[in-house]
């Protein structure tokens, strides 16, 4: 981690640098959201409570000709009607930038950090957040490189890395432990144009999952890595509407460490497909995607695998106002291949109104389910690591802005 955050800094340095030189643009937002909101089943498990939110948010950016930087950071200070749970504070902040040295070369690097107390402040892909507090890192790094005018290539390497608190005395005697851990994603890519509006692409990827004991150390045990090539085809319908896929045959090894981990998978070969249909104009947004892949990173302390099927619809009109509203179904089980251990829908809905000049006011629903299956019970116990889980919230929302970024914060409740 301390390797790749001093090539988000270098790369950062360089495209602030060359940003400079371009006499950029430069936008600074700061706001204030109050929210107040109806949690039918706070913390995953304790039952319903009314939760106000204040969210102060910041963010920065930089624009010019060859380089972009951007930063943003949202604290949730969170507080709880009927002591269902103690005072929470959260935080999100993200960094990233880009650099065109040339023409023909584009550097990008993104973080995001987030600390959640309350569970419900992150949403996890793949799998529903724990009942404890949780810290949760993604980073990436990538390079495209344009050889020859239809002929593009790239490397780029992501790191997700989850830690999760300590159980006190009470929580040890209601939940089985989880496991802190991290994912190691590498891969490259290369795509041909072979016609105007059509692109195929061959790729490749490296995997590594480590764990450690929760509260300890992600990185302690290496428990396995898979091997993948892809094939993969682009096509563009109109300049609004396009249409990807990539898939190919994926090779999962069980490292010597996974012998910590009693759920641990051995090895053995599976799939991975990705697929993403979506449609963009000034005024609507659309997707929908489908994807099976491994997953890590999760707490359960082995690989898992998971479909996961979204589908979103976004309308925004005239900086007045924004909806959206998207839906999720997922599954997942122990890598390679075993049993479902849990499968479950995610709602989201939001509208968004600009009542005067930098004050808006908001309205949003969400749901979380997610049942148990025969997966996630390990051999012999009647015990699982995540409950079943229904989760509505729905709340109301007062953001006040000041400068340049007249959208509201990414709220803390989100797909």
């Amino acid at each position: 981690m301390r390797r790749l955050s001093h090539i988000t800094a270098l790369s950062l340095t360089l495209a602030m640098g060359t940003v400079a030189q371009a006499s950029p643009k430069q936008e600074l937002s700061l706001a204030a959201g109050l929210d107040s909101a109806y949690d039918d089943n706070v913390y995953n498990s304790r039952g319903p409570d009314f939760v106000n939110r204040v969210s102060p948010h910041f963010s920065y950016r930089v624009l010019a000709t060859r380089g972009a930087f951007d930063s943003s950071y949202d604290l949730g200070f969170w507080t709880y009607a009927f002591g269902k749970a103690q005072n929470s504070i959260n935080h999100r902040a993200e960094l990233g930038g880009e650099f065109r040295p040339t023409r023909h070369l584009t550097l990008k690097v993104a973080d995001e950090f987030a600390r959640a107390e309350d569970p419900g402040f992150l949403s996890r892909l793949g799998v529903v957040a724990p009942q404890i507090g949780i810290f949760d890192n993604i980073a990436d790094a990538s390079a495209t490189a344009e050889f020859a005018p239809r002929l593009y290539g790239g490397i780029g390497y992501t790191y997700h890395w989850a830690r999760f608190d300590q159980y006190d005395a009470v929580e040890a005697t209601k939940f089985p432990a989880l496991y802190d851990g991290a994912e190691h994603d590498a891969q490259g890519t290369f795509t041909y144009r072979v016609a105007r509006h059509d692109d195929v692409r061959f790729g490749g990827r490296y995997q590594l999952f480590t764990a450690g004991p929760q509260a300890t150390d992600a990185n302690r045990w290496n428990i396995g890595s898979t091997y993948s090539p892809t094939v993969g085809w682009r096509h563009g319908f109109s300049p609004t509407l396009e249409w990807t896929a990539d898939a190919g045959p994926l090779f999962y090894q069980s490292l010597q460490a996974s012998s910590n981990i009693p759920t641990a998978p051995d090895s053995g070969w599976s799939w991975r497909v990705g697929t993403l249909l979506r449609w963009y104009t000034p005024t609507w947004r659309a997707s929908v995607s489908y994807n099976h892949d491994l997953l890590g990173a999760t707490g359960a302390g082995s690989a898992l695998w998971a479909d996961a099927v979204y589908g979103q619809v976004g309308y925004h009109w005239m900086e007045k106002f924004d909806a959206h509203v998207g839906v999720g179904y997922f599954r997942n089980g122990h890598a390679v291949s075993q049993p479902v251990a849990y499968d479950g829908i995610t709602t989201d809905l939001m509208v968004d109104y600009r009542v005067i000049n930098n004050f808006r006011l908001g309205a949003y629903y969400t749901l979380r389910w997610q049942q148990v299956g025969p997966g996630a019970f390990d051999p012999g116990t009647d015990v699982t690591q995540f409950p079943s889980v229904l989760r509505n919230i729905v709340g109301v929302r007062l953001l006040a802005v000041l400068g340049a970024d007249a959208r509201p914060p990414r709220r803390e409740v989100h797909p």
